[in-house]
């Protein structure tokens, strides 16, 4: 088996139709994404139909949840929260529907799927949380890998045998050990925020064991074009250059 897992496309058609070549040369079984597939970006109704086209499962984002919870969309800052309404303004009544149907969290393959952090958050960042409530989420977790996505940076959390490790993923393939326990957060492929302007996921091998970090090249300065056209707030622009770590 293996699996592409990809997150945080915010609309940038640009950056998704990059990866999905790259997936195509990849002998890919299946694509999860794991949400905020809308938001920031200037093409959110085309990235859901090529989400649809290419049949990929979906859980929910926080910017889904934003657009379908009022008093979530509040909690989001002037500039997330415009950027988000531009968006709910293209998207067709059918994009609506599906981003709607969409989960909390997808447990496929042996393996849990979710935005946030695990089991089922959408909304919390898992670098924020203490080690030892990861190591106590991690221990009562049935699934050994879960992939969540949200922070916008590659890296991968161990539990094995009771030693607790943190690693950022650069590009290199990482072998997982038997056994142990891992929380595998994918990147971005819509608005890297880790110094580096590729568009990121990641390719779980179910027999080798790796999670393989890929880096794709896209054409950014096209989709900044399109964010400056649209009216989304130029922050999000500017973003896409410098890929700022927060």
């Amino acid at each position: 088996m293996r699996l592409a897992v990809i997150s945080d496309i915010h609309s940038n058609l640009d950056a998704l139709q990059s990866v999905l070549n790259d997936i195509s040369k990849q002998s890919i079984d299946d694509i999860i994404s794991l949400g905020d597939n809308i938001g920031y970006g200037p093409q959110p109704e085309e990235v859901i139909v090529y989400l649809k086209r290419y049949a990929v499962s979906s859980v929910l984002g926080n910017h889904e949840l934003a657009l379908l919870d009022k008093n979530y969309l509040r909690t989001f800052n002037p500039n997330a929260r415009k950027a988000l309404k531009i968006n709910k303004n293209k998207l067709s009544d059918p994009a609506k529907r599906y981003i709607s149907s969409l989960k909390p969290f997808l447990v496929r393959y042996g393996c849990r799927f979710v935005h946030g952090t695990p089991p089922d958050n959408i909304a919390t960042y898992v670098f924020k949380e203490p080690d030892q409530k990861l190591i106590s989420i991690m221990e009562r977790l049935k699934q050994n890998i879960t992939f969540v996505g949200h922070t916008h940076q590659l890296a991968v959390y161990e539990l094995d045998q009771g030693r607790f490790e943190k690693k950022i993923l650069i590009k290199l393939t990482v072998s997982l050990a038997k056994g142990a326990k891992y929380i595998i957060n994918s990147g971005s492929i819509g608005q890297p925020r880790d110094g580096y302007n590729e568009a990121k996921y990641v390719i779980w091998d179910s027999v080798q064991d790796t999670i393989e970090p890929r880096f794709v090249a896209y054409d950014y300065h096209e989709t900044i074009k399109k964010v400056k056209k649209a009216g989304i707030p130029k922050r999000y622009a500017e973003l896409l250059e410098k890929a700022t770590i927060e």
